[in-house]
């Protein structure tokens, strides 16, 4: 194999398909990035069983050829070709001890490494389509980021499910839940099915799509127990979870519409303002609602206490006045992950849940969170 490319484009193509090395593993061969020639292109492919991922970038081919290389190691040396000048790229492997050179053409800079053969990597099986639908990567983003923030963070009996449930209905809806509180994210479906579908995803996997969706269309299949992304020239396949999830929409009202409406961007401001005091007592953050304002206080042994005040937005409903305590980090995964201007909280009382939506929600992106308050 004797190839010509791009070192930027490589680092980009690199740093997508390393996303599906694993953290561990005692397979040596799943550590590495399988390189193969196209017939003006190479592909970069990686696995850790669960998950594929594979790109392409242009090259010319001098040479065909595949070779397996050290994938982060692999991705760490040619991002330290950044300081050079020049582009362009020659590998060439050694056919005989798979031994791969790498020259910066018109540069000081040369490796070799060593490379393996693929004998034993695993070969694997793109799915066909039992449903397709495409979707822009713009909407899917969002709704992943904001529907995954209440992941629980381990899988046990009382947190639930460690990802996300995705419903595909009349709408496309994203939740997670963690035993403390539940988010909701919808967009409108992009295909129409005669009864609800849902996948449940890891949010191993989910964090790594986010790191990659770009904001263009994405085609999605899925095939018995596997789903499929394609975008540009990347393929991300993945295995759904067989694991529960709870029917949320039991714990959402249907009538969520009257409330207090808060600036979002002074609420995150405060909370943030208290978390000195707050994270000595687990983030423990007490809000006062009272008809024109909302007080918010934290409490610590070691530190004493801090106090701020928001002023209600024009609008706001206030059923009566009460006092409820909240974790501030959940209050403020929610609220810093939305970008909206004005929040919307209803309240029902110490020990109830409390619900958080956007003031002026639209069709294409709705979305809610519901937080357990604590006991005074």
């Amino acid at each position: 194999m004797k190839i010509v490319c791009n070192k930027n484009e490589l680092q980009h193509a690199l740093q997508i398909a390393t996303r599906a090395l694993p953290t561990t593993t005692a397979i040596p061969e799943l550590t590495h990035i399988h390189l193969e020639t196209l017939e003006d292109s190479i592909r970069l492919s990686a696995t850790n069983i669960k998950t594929f991922i594979s790109t392409q970038i242009k090259a010319q081919i001098e040479r065909p050829g595949e070779i397996l290389v050290q994938g982060q190691f692999f991705l760490e040396l040619i991002h330290n070709l950044r300081e050079f000048k020049k582009d362009q790229l020659l590998i060439d492997v050694n056919p005989s001890n798979n031994r791969v050179l790498l020259t910066l053409e018109g540069e000081a800079a040369r490796y070799e490494l060593p490379g393996r053969g693929r004998e034993d990597y695993p070969e694997v099986e793109l799915i066909d389509a039992e449903m397709e639908m495409e979707i822009p990567g713009s909407n899917l983003k969002e709704i992943l980021k904001i529907g995954s923030i209440c992941s629980a963070t381990s899988d046990n009996s009382i947190q639930g499910f460690r990802g996300i449930c995705m419903d595909i209905s009349d709408r496309l809806t994203v939740a997670s839940m963690d035993g403390n509180r539940l988010v909701k994210a919808s967009s409108p479906s992009p295909i129409q099915v005669d009864q609800r579908i849902r996948w449940l995803i890891s949010m191993d996997v989910v964090s790594e799509l986010l790191k990659i969706l770009p904001d263009d269309p994405i085609l999605i299949r899925q095939q018995h127990n596997k789903f499929l992304l394609k975008f540009g020239n990347t393929i991300f396949q993945s295995a759904l979870s067989d694991a529960e999830f709870v029917d949320y929409e039991d714990y959402i009202p249907e009538d969520l519409s009257e409330g207090l409406h808060l600036d979002n961007n002074s609420l995150i401001g405060h909370l943030k303002g208290l978390l000195p005091v707050a994270r000595e007592s687990g983030n423990r953050v007490v809000l006062e609602i009272h008809p024109q304002q909302l007080g918010i206080s934290s409490f610590s042994e070691k530190y004493g206490e801090g106090y701020r005040e928001l002023g209600l937005e024009e609008g706001s409903q206030v059923q009566e006045e009460m006092t409820v305590a909240f974790n501030s980090k959940f209050l403020l995964d929610y609220l810093g992950s939305i970008g909206e201007d004005t929040v919307t909280m209803q309240c029902e009382g110490e020990g109830m849940p409390a619900y958080f939506w956007p003031k002026n929600q639209s069709e294409n992106l709705q979305h809610v969170c519901v937080i357990m308050s604590l006991s005074m």
